[in-house]
């Protein structure tokens, strides 16, 4: 058995796991998470108002790379995807990695996640990898997310290619994702698209997580019209077209 400090030999790790009222997972999410980090790794949660038991089982695991940060929640009319968002952007705000990985609060980490995305993010800006979609109980359906046709590049798209839970990046990422579009409802179709527009970005075929399906999860997507999918597809590319141009004017102005 691999000892903690070998498994990350090129720098820090923050995983970033935005959490509400997950009582019934998050033990054995968090548990197959901290056996793939190192001594100096850090598990960063932020809790958006959980009152269930989330909190008190997070905190019995009494391990010094946890860190619990509170999300100080919006307006009450401000949309749920809108609210997970923001949930994700403060736990972000506190990583302190060289390298983040995102988390859901449901999934279970396969053994060899952490370090089959750190050998390919020594080549690239963000790693995106394949998932087994299971029920409930984690019992595999027998569906790999993918099937091995990936698109990257159809940033116009009417539906989300990217999963946060499946991405990991380098924290230079954040020096042009943050801070994320005030209307922002989907933070990992965001940092995918603008880490292809700035860095390149790379996908592992092999499922690296079992994402469990069901009704009450945090990230389960709601269906939209197709008007909400076009207007908001409209929405991101302006914010993505400003970002871009910022973000290469600030690098020119460094050249001088």
């Amino acid at each position: 058995m691999k000892e903690k400090n070998s498994l990350n030999t090129k720098g820090m790790i923050s995983v970033c796991l935005a959490a509400h009222n997950g009582s019934r997972y998050i033990k054995r999410q968090v548990e197959s998470i901290l056996q793939q980090l190192g001594d100096n790794d850090e598990l960063i949660i932020s809790d958006d108002g959980s009152t269930d038991n989330t909190l008190n089982i997070v905190e019995a695991f009494a391990d010094n790379r946890i860190k619990i940060v509170k999300f100080k929640q919006p307006d009450n009319n401000v949309k749920v995807s809108i609210k997970v968002a923001l949930n994700f952007q403060n736990a972000l705000i506190h990583a302190k990695g060289d390298f983040i990985f995102l988390s859901d609060q449901d999934d279970f980490w396969l053994p060899t996640k952490v370090e089959d995305c750190m050998r390919i993010l020594m080549n690239c800006d963000l790693v995106v990898h394949n998932f087994r979609l299971c029920d409930e109980e984690l019992r595999f359906t027998g569906v790999n997310q993918y099937r091995g046709n990936y698109h990257f590049n159809d940033y116009l798209a009417l539906c989300n290619t990217y999963y946060g839970c499946t991405m990991a990046f380098s924290k230079h990422v954040l020096s042009y994702a943050l801070p994320f579009p005030q209307k922002l409802e989907l933070h990992d179709f965001w940092l995918g698209i603008i880490s292809e527009s700035l860095g390149r970005v790379l996908y592992i075929d092999k499922p690296l997580i079992d994402y469990r399906v069901q009704n009450t999860s945090v990230s389960h997507a709601s269906n939209y019209s197709l008007i909400h999918k076009i207007s908001y597809r409209m929405y991101i590319l302006k914010h993505l077209i400003l970002r871009v141009v910022k973000f290469k004017i600030k690098l020119l102005c460094q050249k001088f």
